[in-house]
């Protein structure tokens, strides 16, 4: 990382490669959290997942030299030839450009990431947002479209509300959920208390953000 982009970067950049020294550390540790990186012993090594975003980055993305061009006009910055607000605009117009680019992978990549929020899995129900099919991913249950930001519909594994009542949301629970819009959980955990109790979880959705829940008692299974 320290030496990556070194060749075409002009002298007066102070730090070249990747990162800084004191950035490196939890730059590695977001690739390996991120399962884009894996451990073996003293080496790093790129997964499949990391090796597939490679394939489908445009060059101009994945490329050193970007870093070193950011780096030169922070330097410019101090010495007041290139605003923040000027230096905040050109990234954002970079963004704006690649998206607009570079918004359908080629055919050949098209299928790296799987169909579902990047991952193939099993399909639990239709969104009730949209009808899209619902899928498990390792860490969610999202609709297909999430990928295509067509929809937002997600029921994430450690959701806050079922944490908070001493739950995750299991392939199980997600897909009562899904298919009847309720479930009935007979081992809830009192955050007051501490005591375990019975009630039907409702999806309360307003169809857009993220989706919500509230609780039902005195109701059969």
């Amino acid at each position: 990382m320290e030496n990556a982009g070194v060749e075409g970067v002009t002298e007066d950049i102070e730090r070249k490669g990747l990162g800084t020294p004191a950035t490196r550390a939890s730059i590695l540790e977001n690739l390996v959290k991120n399962e884009f990186l894996k451990r073996d012993k003293k080496n790093l090594l790129p997964t499949d997942k990391g090796v597939n975003l490679i394939k489908v980055l445009p060059d101009k993305v994945k490329s050193p030299l970007l870093t070193a061009e950011w780096e030169n006009n922070l330097k410019r910055m101090e010495r007041g030839e290139v605003t923040a607000v000027g230096f905040m605009q050109s990234i954002n117009d970079f963004v704006k450009e690649v998206v607009r680019t570079f918004r359908n992978a080629p055919s050949e990549n098209a299928n790296l990431f799987g169909t579902v929020g990047g991952f193939d899995g099993e399909i639990i129900g239709q969104c009730p947002r949209c009808g899209g099919d619902v899928a498990e991913t390792p860490k969610a249950f999202s609709c297909e479209r999430t990928r295509s930001k067509a929809c937002a519909f997600i029921l994430w594994k450690e959701n806050r509300f079922f944490v908070s009542q001493g739950k995750k949301i299991t392939k199980g629970i997600a897909t009562q959920l899904v298919n009847n819009g309720r479930v009935f959980i007979p081992d809830l955990k009192s955050q007051k208390t501490n005591k375990k109790y019975g009630a039907t979880i409702l999806l309360d959705d307003n169809n857009e953000g993220f989706v919500g829940f509230k609780m039902e008692f005195n109701s059969a299974k």
